[in-house]
């Protein structure tokens, strides 16, 4: 996009040498016209909203770009001054290489991710984890927040996984079956008894049967039952096509929500290796 930043300098020159030379005190042809709502119209749409969110240029030298396009957008109506053409191509051009492309050239190739999703992740230590999750801010980075969204819940599904590893594989068998039998309470709908043998055993049982069977077992109560049901359809969305957006509101929602209820809950703490 920068390449794109430095054309839109070169074309508002070229505007105002064609405006400069006009004979005229009101600009009347239509291609002068056209060019300069083309122009607007372009650093409005496309350049400033993306210089917004991939830099970190001050909102109020930003504001003042998009109030001089604005003025420009205006005057490409039929009949304008000349002068005020030249006194807004002016205030665009004068500081346009200092306080928009030198910025830009010289901040790194891609930015901090939010500092709020930072905080979030910050402290989970645990080695294999961290792989994910660190996989899982670069993803971030890059805004690519499907890629993030099942990077996360790759770190927290393994630690459930683990957990129940270290708990004993046979008691998670043993409450399927026992969640399997109910005929009416809670659990009255659930039909699928596991008899794993193994943590890769376990790994090949569907995410959402493992998220029942855990607040069966009492790690998670009902309500963190639904936020983390909540979190697996996410990462579903993020992992099939569809057109359900991800945000980076939505970013930060998941993450709290699996630090809190899984990777910093003492329930899924495991023993020091």
């Amino acid at each position: 996009m920068l390449n794109e930043i430095r054309q839109m300098q070169v074309r508002l020159r070229v505007l105002r040498k064609a405006i400069r030379a006009e004979q005229r005190e009101q600009i009347a042809k239509i291609d002068l016209r056209n060019k300069a709502e083309e122009l607007a119209s372009s650093w409005l749409k496309e350049l400033q909203p993306w210089i917004n969110q991939n830099s970190s240029l001050a909102a109020e030298v930003l504001d003042s770009y998009k109030s001089a396009f604005q003025r420009l957008l205006k005057l490409s109506a039929p009949n304008n001054r000349k002068k005020s053409y030249i006194e807004t191509l002016d205030l665009i051009l004068k500081h346009f290489r200092q306080d928009l492309i030198l910025p830009i050239q010289s901040q790194p190739d891609t930015l901090p991710s939010s500092p709020l999703l930072v905080t979030v992740v910050q402290g989970l230590a645990d080695p294999i984890e961290d792989e994910y999750l660190k996989e899982a801010i670069e993803c971030a980075r890059h805004k690519l927040y499907r890629g993030a969204v099942v990077l996360g819940w790759c770190a927290a599904i393994d630690r459930i996984h683990r957990k129940i590893d270290n708990i004993g594989i046979d008691k998670f068998n043993v409450m399927s079956s026992s969640m399997a039998s109910q005929k009416k309470g809670k659990f009255k709908r659930f039909s699928s008894p596991q008899n794993v043998g193994s943590l890769s055993e376990l790994r090949e049982v569907f995410d959402n049967i493992i998220l029942r069977v855990i607040e069966g077992m009492q790690l998670i109560d009902g309500n963190q039952y639904t936020r983390l049901r909540s979190c697996f359809e996410m990462r579903c969305h993020s992992s099939h096509p569809g057109d359900a957006p991800i945000t980076e509101f939505n970013l930060l929602s998941f993450f709290s929500d699996i630090r809190e209820i899984v990777l910093a809950n003492p329930s899924f703490a495991l023993p020091a290796s």
